[in-house]
C-alpha cells in the first residue's frame, strides 16, 4: 500500500488556500460587476425617461407657440387690416385661452403699439429687436423665447411668472413687420408637472439660447430659486437636439437631460440627484453586501476546516510513512510465507500428491499441451477395495498409513509428465501424459493394479487390499476434464462391481444408473453430516370429523447435484449398504424436533408417524434409542407413532423391541397392510394400534356395491380387534366416501393433501379447515 508524501499534502492545502482565495475574489468582483452594471442601468434607465419628459415638455411649449403664432395672425397688417376689430378679436381669445395671460403689440423698431396690461408691460423692445432680427432671418416667422439677460431693465419690470415669446405679426417673416409679445402663464405651466415624477430633489428647466433660467419646476409647483445650475450653450442649428450631462452642486451630484428646439430658441432640462436615482438600489445593495459576506465567511470556514483536517492527515501520513518501512519487512515475509502455504494448499497433506483444487487446476493445462503434440491421453480413477472396513477393524491410524503406502506407490510409477492427485477418502485420480498409445496405458494400468495389490506392512501388521481403477482415453471418451473423470468413474464403478481388483476402459454401454447410484452411496456418509435429508409430511384426517389428526413423515434428499431425491432412489441402496440405521435414527430425530417447533408456534398437538425398517427394528438397542430421543426433546410418548411393516413380525428381536415400545406408551402402527403374506393371525403376537391398508387395495375402489371386499372385510375384521383402521393412498372423492360408509377411521392421501414441507403445515391446517367448514 502506497501513501501520499507529505509534501503532495502541502501543495494541496497551497491549492486550496489559492482556490479559497480565487472564489472570495470572484464573489467580491460579481458584486461590483453587478452593483456597476445596475448603476449604470438606472443611470441610463432614468436618462431616457428624463429625456422623454424633456421632449415632451418641449413638444408642448412648441404647440403653445404655434398657437401664439396663430393669434399673431390676427394682427396682421396686411392690406385689409383692421386693427380695432382683429384687436377685439385678439383680447377676446387671450381671455379665455389659460395659457397666454398678457398680448403687447410692438412696432418694428420696437416701439410699443398697444397692451393687454400696460402697466406691466415692456414699453419698448430695444434689447431684443438685434436678437429676434436675427432669429426671423435664420427661421422666419417662427414664434422665439428671447434672451433673459440682456435687458436688465425689463427683468426688473417682467415677472418670475410670465414666459415671453417674440411672435412676428407677419406671416412672411420681414423685417419691417410688427412683432408680438406673449406671454405664458408659467405657474400654470408647473402645475402641468405636479403629476410626474421627479424625485424630492429633480427639477425641469425652460432656457434660452444663452442657456438663462427662465423657469424652474419641480412635482410640487414652480420654483423661484433654488440650487444653481451651471449654463449650457445649446447649438442653435437643426430642429431638435438633445443632450446629457452631469454637474455637482454642493454635496449633491445631478444627472442633466436637455432638449434643445433652436427655431423657437429655447430649451428643456430634467435635472435629478444621482442618490434619488440610485436610491432603490441600495436596500439591495445592502442584501448582497450581507450575502457576500457571509459567503465570504463560509468560504473561509470551510478552507480553514479543509486546511486544518489535512494538516491532522498530514500527521497521520507522516505517521504511517514511518510505519510502511516498518511493515513492508513485514509484507515480505509474509509473502514468503504465503508463498509457501499456497504450495502446501495444493498438496494433501497425507499423501504427498495434488489436493483436489489444485489437480483440476494443473489437469487441462495438460490436457491442452497433449491435444497441440497430438497425444493420447489417458485418466484413472481408482478406489480401493474395501478400505471401510480396514479403516473400522485396525483404526484410522493404519487407515492413514495404508493411504500413504498407496501414494508411495503411485508416484513411484508416474511418468515425468504425469500427474496425480488424492480426492479424498480412499479415491485417486492419475492424469497420463507423454507419448504412450492406448496399449502402453493398458500395460501401465497392468502393472498399477499389481502394484497396488502386493501385501502391505503397516504398523507391525500386514494388511492386503487392492483397488478398483476406471480409464477413459482423450480424445475417445472426451475432450474435458469433466467428461474423462465422468467416464473414468463409470468405468471404475464396472470394475468394482465387476469382482474389484481390476481396471476397465470407459464404455459407452456401461449403467449409468448403476454409476448414480454408487455416487449416492459414497455420498451418504457426508449427506448424513451435512443434514442433507429433510421431511416431508402428509397429513391423516379422521373421516367421521375430517380433522387432521396426525402427519406421516416421509423422508426426502437434499442432494446438492441430484436435487430432491424420494425415498425409492435411496433407501433401497441404503438398506443394501447399512446406511439405514443411521438415516432411521436422523428421520426420528427430524421428527421429534419438529414436533417441538410446532409447539413452540403454538398449534396444537398432533401424533407424527415415522416409519422404521426391519433392519432398525431388529437391533437390541433400537428401543432405548427411540425412548432415549423422545426424553431429549421433552416430547410425550404418544406424541410419536412407529410404522412397521409385515417382515417385522417375523423377528423375534423386533417384536421384543416393539412390546418395550408399547409399554412405554409409544403408538405402534401396522404399514402396508394386505401386500405380505402374514395375516390376522399375526396380530395377536404384535402389540400394535393401527392397521394401515396399503394403497394397491385402496384404489380399486370405484364407490360401487362390488368395490372391494377385501378392505371392507380388513375394516370390520380390524375392529373387532379393537384396532385403528388407515386408509393410505386415498385419491379421490368417491374412495374417501366409501371408506367413510366402511367404517375406515383415518384417511390420507393426494385427495387430502400431498406431503408438504413443514412450514408450510399452519397455512394447510387454516386453509383446510375453513374448506372443510365450508363444504
Amino acid at each position: 500500500m502506497q501513501f501520499k508524501p507529505a509534501s503532495s499534502l502541502s501543495n494541496v492545502q497551497v491549492a486550496m488556500l489559492v482556490l479559497g482565495a480565487l472564489t472570495v475574489v470572484f464573489i467580491w468582483a460579481l458584486f461590483v460587476f453587478n452593483l456597476s452594471s445596475a448603476r449604470a442601468d438606472a443611470l441610463a434607465a432614468r436618462q431616457a425617461e428624463h429625456r422623454n419628459l424633456a421632449l415632451i415638455v418641449s413638444e408642448s411649449l412648441k404647440q403653445m407657440t404655434d398657437r401664439a403664432r396663430a393669434m399673431a395672425s390676427l394682427v396682421d397688417d396686411g392690406p385689409d387690416y383692421d386693427a380695432s376689430s382683429n384687436f377685439d378679436q385678439l383680447l377676446t381669445l387671450l381671455a379665455e385661452d389659460p395659457v397666454f395671460n398678457r398680448l403687447s403689440l410692438y412696432s418694428a423698431n420696437g416701439s410699443r403699439l398697444y397692451a393687454s396690461h400696460p402697466d406691466t408691460t415692456h414699453p419698448r423692445l430695444a434689447a431684443w429687436l438685434s436678437q429676434f432680427s436675427d432669429h426671423v432671418g435664420r427661421h422666419g416667422a417662427v414664434p422665439m423665447l428671447p434672451l433673459k439677460g440682456r435687458d436688465v431693465a425689463a427683468q426688473s419690470r417682467n415677472s418670475a411668472w410670465r414666459l415671453p415669446f417674440l411672435v412676428p405679426a407677419g406671416l412672411q417673416g420681414r423685417q419691417d413687420d410688427n412683432i408680438i409679445l406673449i406671454e405664458l402663464d408659467v405657474g400654470y405651466l408647473g402645475g402641468l408637472l405636479q403629476h410626474i415624477e421627479l424625485g424630492e430633489k429633480g427639477f425641469i428647466q425652460v432656457l434660452d439660447a444663452d442657456g438663462g433660467e427662465w423657469m424652474r419646476a419641480d412635482t410640487s409647483g414652480v420654483i423661484v430659486g433654488g440650487a444653481p445650475v451651471p449654463g449650457i450653450k445649446p447649438a442653435l442649428n437643426g430642429r431638435i437636439i438633445s443632450g446629457q450631462s452631469v454637474f455637482r452642486t454642493g454635496e449633491k451630484t445631478y444627472q442633466f437631460v436637455f432638449v434643445t428646439r433652436p427655431a423657437h430658441g429655447f430649451t428643456v432640462s430634467v435635472s435629478q440627484p444621482y442618490e434619488e436615482i440610485l436610491g432603490p438600489l441600495k436596500s439591495n445593495q445592502r442584501k448582497q453586501l450581507v450575502i457576500n459576506i457571509l459567503m465570504t465567511l463560509v468560504v473561509g470556514g470551510i478552507v480553514y476546516w479543509l486546511a486544518r483536517g489535512l494538516k491532522q492527515q498530514q500527521k497521520v501520513l507522516r505517521a504511517l510513512q514511518l510505519s510502511e518501512r516498518k511493515n513492508q519487512q513485514l509484507i515480505n515475509r509474509l509473502e514468503g510465507e504465503h508463498a509457501r502455504s499456497s504450495r502446501a494448499a495444493t498438496i494433501d497433506h497425507l499423501s504427498g500428491l495434488f489436493n483436489r483444487r489444485q489437480f483440476l487446476e494443473a489437469a487441462p493445462q495438460v490436457l491442452a499441451e497433449q491435444r497441440r503434440n497430438r497425444c493420447l491421453s489417458a485418466l484413472l480413477f481408482l478406489d480401493l477395495d474395501r478400505f471401510k472396513s480396514i479403516n473400522d477393524s485396525l483404526g484410522h491410524h493404519v487407515g492413514d498409513l495404508l493411504l500413504q503406502a498407496v501414494a508411495g506407490r503411485i508416484k513411484r510409477m508416474l511418468g515425468p509428465q504425469d500427474i496425480a492427485a488424492r480426492f479424498g477418502g480412499d479415491e485417486f485420480v492419475l492424469l497420463l501424459a507423454g507419448s504412450r498409445a492406448e496399449q502402453d496405458v493398458e500395460q501401465w494400468c497392468t502393472g498399477l493394479t499389481s502394484h497396488l495389490s502386493a501385501p502391505y506392512e503397516l504398523d507391525g501388521a500386514e494388511v492386503n487390499c487392492s483397488a478398483s481403477i476406471g480409464i477413459a482415453i482423450c480424445p475417445r471418451d472426451g475432450q474435458s476434464i469433466e467428461d474423462l473423470m465422468r467416464g473414468a468413474d463409470a468405468a471404475m464403478y464396472s470394475a468394482k462391481k465387476a469382482g474389484r481388483g481390476q481396471y476397465h476402459f470407459f464404455d459407452q454401454s456401461l449403467n449409468v444408473q448403476d454409476i448414480e447410484v454408487f455416487r449416492l452411496e459414497q455420498s451418504f456418509t457426508e449427506a448424513l453430516r451435512n443434514r442433507e435429508f429433510v421431511l416431508y409430511y402428509q397429513p391423516q384426517v379422521c373421516l367421521d370429523t375430517m380433522e387432521v389428526v396426525g402427519f406421516e413423515a416421509l423422508v426426502r434428499w437434499q442432494h446438492p447435484e441430484f436435487g430432491l431425491l424420494f425415498p425409492d432412489r435411496f433407501i433401497p441402496m441404503a438398506e443394501a449398504s447399512g446406511f439405514v440405521i443411521p438415516l432411521g435414527l436422523e428421520v426420528l430425530r427430524l421428527a421429534c424436533a419438529q414436533i417441538v417447533a410446532w409447539e413452540a408456534d403454538g398449534l396444537p398437538a398432533r401424533t407424527v408417524a415415522v416409519n422404521v425398517s426391519p433392519i432398525q427394528l431388529a437391533r437390541p438397542e433400537f428401543s432405548e434409542q427411540v425412548l432415549a430421543m423422545i426424553a431429549e426433546h421433552g416430547l410425550k410418548v404418544n406424541q410419536l407413532e412407529l410404522e412397521i411393516t409385515e417382515t417385522a413380525m417375523l423377528d423375534a428381536k423386533a417384536v421384543d423391541n416393539l412390546h418395550c415400545l408399547k409399554r412405554a406408551g409409544v403408538k405402534l402402527s401396522l404399514d402396508d397392510f394386505g401386500t405380505g403374506y402374514s395375516g390376522f393371525a399375526h396380530l395377536e403376537a404384535v402389540p400394535v394400534d393401527k392397521l394401515k391398508i396399503d394403497r394397491s387395495l385402496i384404489s380399486k375402489i370405484s364407490n360401487s356395491h362390488d368395490d372391494s371386499p377385501v378392505v371392507s372385510s380388513t375394516i370390520i375384521l380390524a375392529k373387532r380387534m379393537k384396532l385403528a383402521v388407515v386408509a393410505e393412498g386415498v385419491e379421490t372423492r368417491e374412495q374417501l366416501v366409501h371408506l367413510k360408509v366402511a367404517g375406515c377411521d383415518i384417511g390420507q392421501g393426494y385427495h387430502i393433501s400431498r406431503p408438504i414441507p413443514p412450514e408450510q403445515i399452519p397455512n394447510f391446517l387454516r386453509t383446510f379447515t375453513r374448506a372443510e367448514t365450508v363444504a
